[in-house]
C-alpha cells in the first residue's frame, strides 16, 4: 500500500466517523424535539381540563350568588319585624358561637360568667347566615379541588 492510500483510508475512514456522529447528533436532537413536542400537547390538554373545571366551578359560584341574596335579603325582612317579636341573645350564645365557628373550646369560666355582650336576634341571624354561606362556598371549592385532583389522575394515567 502506497502512503496516499494510506491517506484515503484515514480521510475515508475519519469522514464516516464524522458523519456517523453527526448523525446520531440529529436523531438525538429530533427524538428530544418529539419528546419536547409530546410533553407540551400534554400540558395544554391538561391545561384545557383544568380551564374547564374552574369554568364549571365559577358557573356554580354564580348560581350560588342569588341563593345567598334571597337568604340575606330574608333576615334583613326578619330584622324589620315589629319589637315585640324580637329578642335578645343571652351572651353565652355569642361565645358558644364562636367557639363552634372557630373550633377554638371556650373558657369555662368565661362562659359561666358571661363574659361577652347580649347579642340581638338579628345581629346572630346575620352572622349565621353568613358564617353558612362560607360554609356552602368552601364545601364547593372542596368539591372542585376533589375533581380537578379527579381529573389529573385520569389523565396520568391515560398518559402512561
Amino acid at each position: 500500500m502506497t502512503q496516499i492510500t494510506v491517506i484515503v483510508l484515514c480521510i475515508v475512514l475519519a469522514a464516516s466517523h464524522v458523519g456517523a456522529y453527526l448523525m446520531g447528533r440529529s436523531a438525538n436532537a429530533s427524538a428530544q424535539r418529539d419528546q419536547a413536542l409530546a410533553y407540551a400537547g400534554e400540558l395544554v390538554r391538561r391545561q384545557g381540563t383544568v380551564d374547564a373545571l374552574a369554568a364549571d366551578l365559577e358557573a356554580e359560584r354564580q348560581k350560588r350568588i342569588p341563593k345567598n341574596r334571597t337568604i340575606t335579603r330574608e333576615v334583613v325582612r326578619y330584622v324589620e319585624l315589629p319589637a315585640a317579636r324580637r329578642c335578645t341573645l343571652d351572651p353565652a350564645w355569642r361565645l358558644l358561637h364562636d367557639a363552634a365557628a372557630t373550633g377554638e373550646p371556650t373558657d369555662p369560666a368565661r362562659l359561666a360568667a358571661a363574659d361577652a355582650a347580649p347579642v340581638a336576634d338579628a345581629a346572630a341571624l346575620d352572622t349565621v347566615a353568613a358564617n353558612y354561606e362560607q360554609c356552602r362556598d368552601a364545601l364547593a371549592q372542596l368539591v372542585g379541588w376533589q375533581q380537578w385532583w379527579r381529573a389529573v389522575q385520569t389523565s396520568a394515567r391515560a398518559g402512561e
